[in-house]
């Protein structure tokens, strides 16, 4: 299957992190971060997922905490192409322009990447063992997965609409980061 993977990452209070998580995890940073996939199967069916997680040790492994995750069609999550920036030049690097910008909306959250022309990697990546997730009681640990596209870095805006849950309160200080990235999930 086909994976467009927008993430973005921003600061938050690290005590009100912590006060979150679970007896055993050990939070790494003052980061949240939100994972949106668009999954395109063989035939051209389309998924849509979200995961909302943080940075934590546990287990002897580093990873990602899934505090929640979304997909359709459980979750009514929509998203559209907009052109609301193409074509103009990225300040400060010279030969990229935006692209299009892709919007995303669900009753709880709004977010719209728009990439920038500009392409690299993610410092997470290298102390990232992969992501655990709960199930009530049950805890399991998916490894990383090695993604081999080039991500493209993005400019970034959301707002939760309508927080179900505490971490979502928990004030944005700032957007640490965003990219785009397709590649193939088997």
């Amino acid at each position: 299957m086909k994976v467009k993977q927008f993430v973005m990452a921003y600061s938050a209070e690290h005590q009100r992190i912590k006060a979150i998580l679970p007896a055993g995890y050990r939070s790494l940073r003052p980061v949240l971060r939100l994972n949106l996939e668009i999954i395109t199967a063989a035939d051209g069916g389309e998924k849509l997922r979200i995961e909302f997680n943080t940075p934590v040790a546990a287990r002897n492994k580093r990873g990602w905490l899934n505090l929640r995750a979304w997909e359709t069609p459980a979750t009514p999550i929509h998203y559209q192409l907009e052109d609301r920036c193409a074509g103009e030049k990225t300040p400060g690097h010279e030969g990229a322009v935006k692209g299009l910008t892709t919007a995303f909306e669900t009753p709880f959250l709004q977010i719209a990447f728009t990439g920038v022309g500009i392409r690299g990697g993610c410092p997470a990546e290298s102390d990232n063992d992969g992501c655990f997730y709960r199930e009530g009681l049950t805890t399991s640990f998916v490894p990383a997965e090695t993604i081999d596209g080039r991500k493209e870095y993005c400019d970034c805006e959301f707002r939760w609409t309508q927080p179900l849950m505490e971490a979502m309160t928990i004030p944005g200080e700032k957007i640490l980061g965003a990219y785009q990235v397709e590649f193939r999930r088997d």
